[in-house]
């Protein structure tokens, strides 16, 4: 079952470019991950501090191996310090 996922980020005033840039290793290596159908890092119209994350994956299988991998990880402590918030992360079927 295909899966689309969706991971809003809410950065502190003045802290969105470090979140971008602490993405970049995280968005080139996932799309190469098996599985990836599509990452992309988005960021919002309305406020400069909301990213999103939307991520389309073959199956759960897929999904579970990238939250495991070190570039997932290491991107989470990365941006630790830079969030408002705990990041809202939905998951949908296709």
């Amino acid at each position: 079952m295909m899966l689309l996922v969706t991971a809003k980020i809410t950065a502190k005033p003045g802290q969105r470019d470090k979140i971008i840039e602490n993405s970049n290793d995280l968005v080139e290596t996932t799309r190469k991950e098996p599985g990836c159908m599509n990452y992309d890092l988005y960021s919002s119209t309305e406020d400069e501090n909301i990213l999103m994350v939307l991520e389309k994956w073959e199956n759960k299988e897929a999904l579970d191996t990238h939250t495991e991998t070190d570039h997932f990880q290491a991107f989470g402590q990365a941006i630790e310090d830079l969030v408002a918030e705990e990041m809202e992360v939905t998951i949908y079927q296709v």
